[in-house]
C-alpha cells in the first residue's frame, strides 16, 4: 500500500506539472463571464498540463477538464464547506466552481481560476429550478472525495514509452475513469449528477433489449458537453477587432 501511494504520488507530480506551447488564441471578457455565467453551467477549460496533453489526444478535442458553476449557492446553503470557502476565498467565494482535481479531489475554487485559459461554457437547457437544486446538492455530496487512484495508473501507462510496457499491460484497453469510483472524474462526476434528474449528457442509445439507455458517466469526457444537443454553447470572449491594451502603452 505505501508503495503503491508512493507511485501514485510521484505519477500526480509528473501528470499536472505545466508544459510549454500552450496557445492563448481569443481573451476571455471577464467581466462579462462573471456577470452572466449561472448556477449548473458547465465550464470547459483547455488546460496546460501533461495530463491535459493525454486527454486532449485521447478524446481529439481541446477541452481536458470540466468544472461546474455554483456562484454563491455554496454560501447560502451553508455548512462547513462553505466556512472554509469562505475563509479560504473571502468575497471571491461568491463566485465558485466545483471541480475533481488530480492533487486535492473534489474541491470548490474561484472561477477566476480559470479566467486566463481558453473557456467555453456550457449550459443545460430546460432543467426546473428544484432539478437544478438536486444537480448541485448532488455535486455538493462528493466534496472532499479523492480522485479516481487507477486513472492516474492508466494515465501513467498511456504515458510509458509502448514498447517497455508488458504484453499483457499492452494490450488493456484504456478508459479513462475505468475503475470502480467512476464518478471521481471531473467530467463523468458532473455527468453522474446531471443523470441524476435524467438528463443525459449525450443522445440514449438502445440497449440489448432495444430500451434506450444513457451513457455510462464513466465514458463522458469534456468534449461530450461541447458536442452534446442538450447544452448551449456560449463563448465569452473579447470581440473581434477588439484592441488589447499592452504593457507600457495609452
Amino acid at each position: 500500500m505505501f508503495l503503491h501511494d508512493a507511485l501514485a504520488r510521484g505519477l500526480v507530480r509528473y501528470l499536472t506539472t505545466e508544459v510549454p506551447a500552450t496557445q492563448r488564441r481569443v481573451p476571455n471578457d471577464g467581466e462579462r463571464l462573471q456577470a452572466e455565467v449561472r448556477p449548473g453551467d458547465v465550464l470547459l477549460v483547455e488546460g496546460r498540463t501533461r495530463i491535459s496533453r493525454v486527454i486532449q489526444v485521447l478524446t481529439q478535442s481541446s477541452w481536458s477538464h470540466a468544472a461546474m458553476y455554483l456562484g454563491d449557492t455554496l454560501l447560502r446553503w451553508g455548512g462547513p464547506h462553505a466556512d472554509a470557502a469562505l475563509e479560504r476565498f473571502g468575497a471571491e467565494a461568491g463566485r465558485l466552481l466545483i471541480e475533481s482535481d488530480m492533487r486535492e479531489g473534489v474541491r470548490v475554487v474561484p472561477l477566476s481560476t480559470y479566467l486566463a485559459y481558453n473557456l467555453r461554457v456550457c449550459r443545460p437547457q430546460g432543467l426546473s429550478r428544484l432539478e437544478l437544486d438536486r444537480v448541485l446538492e448532488e455535486m455538493f455530496r462528493h466534496l472532499g472525495y479523492r480522485y479516481d487512484r487507477q486513472n492516474i495508473f492508466d494515465l501513467g501507462r498511456y504515458l510509458t514509452p509502448f514498447h517497455l510496457l508488458p504484453a499483457r499491460i499492452r494490450r488493456r484497453p484504456l478508459y479513462l475513469g475505468s475503475s470502480s469510483s467512476r464518478e471521481i472524474i471531473c467530467s463523468a462526476l458532473i455527468a453522474k449528477a446531471f443523470y441524476k434528474v435524467d438528463y443525459p449528457v449525450q443522445p440514449e442509445v438502445r440497449g440489448p433489449d432495444r430500451g434506450l439507455l444513457a451513457r455510462h458517466p464513466s465514458y463522458i469526457m469534456p468534449r461530450d458537453f461541447d458536442l452534446s444537443p442538450n447544452f448551449q454553447v456560449l463563448k465569452f470572449h473579447q470581440a473581434a477587432g477588439q484592441r488589447l491594451a499592452l504593457p507600457g502603452t495609452p
